[in-house]
């Protein structure tokens, strides 16, 4: 570990994963205080000591923590999976202190003429980049892909790690920010430089504060909108009838997905763009997972839906041999799974080798589970190629 710590925990011992949403008390030697953090483990935390996950770190934690934990799950799952699985870190700032005031009014104090923090606000920045990141990277398996959600002033408060060298986040999510005059051209022109990937999205609403909504509308519009810096990737919602409180479970979802869009599964929208491109397949599934693994620092896997994609473009192209060789990706990747097993046996069969095509097609057919209610489908090319045989005879 990179520094001594004291770590009591609320009602769990930290060594003890199987419950995998809990609190502790993290001293902070820059704040000089405890300060409570949230912290949700992924399903898989357990099970693979050697695998780094991507951190998502809410501020406003009482409630940006759960708003947040339930829309990566949901987005993580396996029916889903738009986003990786992380780790959610909230730090909680709600609560009162010296003065009859609330910690997050401190902790992201900032100079109105300048629009840059001071005071506590410089602190609780340090506290971030020098003390909670290296603990939660040290302790919780968390790689440099790390995103940061605020709401209102926090909200603001996370355009100050943009201005930092070297950046230590590289997902920026805002949601009803009120982001000060003076800092905004200072913001504008740390996009303009970036010179690593940024995912930053901010979001107000219909109803949301007036202040904040026509602060944000003249950002987006003045500055923002106009970066032309290819690593400065920038989304704005302006959502009707939301209000500043409802932006919170609007935007979180449409957030994380912008945030994580290089790592979406192939649809119907990029199939057609691959079929616009004339690129070799196979290559570009292979560089699509390259980029995804490069930039999210996360080893994933080709998605079989994706293999199942591509597998329709070649057979569109009727182009047998790369159908073979995907195919045999997919069983490498996929040995349980039918859809390889039959990309080759539709090889063999347009290849005029109909006993090592039905081979395929039957271990293909053996592998689909119990449930799967078409199986009448999958045994359709076994009956078709026991026909041709029949024919040759």
């Amino acid at each position: 570990m990179r520094q001594i710590l004291i770590i009591l925990c609320l009602g769990l011992s930290i060594s003890t994963y199987g419950q995998s949403t809990f609190k502790e008390t993290f001293h902070s030697k820059v704040l000089n205080e405890d300060r409570v953090i949230r912290v949700h483990l992924p399903e898989s935390f357990d099970k693979n000591e050697s695998k780094r996950y991507n951190l998502i770190l809410a501020l406003d934690g009482e409630h940006m923590f759960y708003a947040t934990i339930g829309n990566t799950e949901i987005l993580s799952s396996e029916e889903v999976d738009v986003i990786p699985e992380v780790v959610v870190v909230g730090v909680d700032q709600n609560f009162v202190v010296e003065g009859n005031e609330s910690a997050r009014w401190q902790d992201c104090d900032y100079n109105w003429t300048s629009g840059l923090p001071e005071k506590k606000g410089v602190k609780f920045l340090s506290f971030i980049s020098t003390e909670l990141i290296p603990y939660l990277e040290d302790t919780y398996n968390t790689n440099s892909f790390i995103t940061i959600v605020g709401h209102s002033l926090t909200a603001n408060y996370i355009n100050y790690f943009l201005l930092q060298d070297p950046m230590i986040f590289q997902g920026f999510i805002g949601v009803s920010p009120y982001v000060p005059a003076a800092l905004q051209d200072t913001l504008f022109k740390s996009a303009n430089g970036l010179d690593v990937p940024v995912f930053y999205y901010m979001s107000t609403g219909e109803n949301d504060l007036t202040g904040h909504k026509d602060n944000l509308v003249s950002l987006d519009s003045t500055y923002l909108s106009k970066s032309n810096n290819p690593q400065f990737h920038y989304e704005f919602s302006n959502y009707k009838k939301e209000d500043h409180m409802s932006l919170v479970n609007r935007s979180l979802p449409e957030a994380l997905r912008f945030v994580y869009s290089d790592y979406s599964p192939i649809d119907e929208d990029e199939l057609g763009e691959i079929m616009l491109k004339e690129v070799d397949p196979i290559e570009y599934v292979n560089e699509k997972y390259n980029h995804i693994n490069s930039l999210y620092h996360y080893e994933k896997s080709i998605r079989l839906n994706d293999l199942f994609f591509i597998s329709f473009l070649l057979e569109s192209q009727e182009n047998w041999t790369e159908l073979k060789r995907l195919g045999q990706i997919t069983v490498d990747l996929y040995p349980d799974d039918s859809y390889g097993y039959y990309m080759i046996g539709k090889f063999e069969e347009n290849n005029g080798e109909l006993e090592n095509a039905l081979e395929q097609y039957e271990l293909g057919y053996a592998r689909l589970s119990e449930d799967v209610t078409n199986k009448d489908d999958f045994y359709e090319p076994i009956t078709r190629v026991k026909e041709l045989m029949n024919q040759k005879e």
